[in-house]
């Protein structure tokens, strides 16, 4: 993947985290909402590396710390 497509995943996944997190949208468990955030930090961390990696330029308002919780 390119620095372009890295950044289209990275705001695809917040998107993501964003719809989870909204108590209309959600009818999942707590349980349930934990383990998809898990799965979506495990796939975030992938791309921020990934970008790392590549030395993509950083996204305005990115932080490499940024928890998806």
């Amino acid at each position: 993947m390119d620095c372009d497509a890295l950044n289209a995943e990275r705001t695809r996944l917040l998107a993501e985290r964003d719809d989870l997190k909204s108590p209309l949208l959600s009818s999942n468990t707590d349980a349930e909402l934990e383990a998809e955030l898990t799965k979506l930090n495990g796939k975030f961390f992938t791309v921020e590396k990934a970008q790392f990696n590549k030395g993509c330029p950083a996204v305005a308002n990115a932080s490499p710390a940024s928890v998806m919780r």
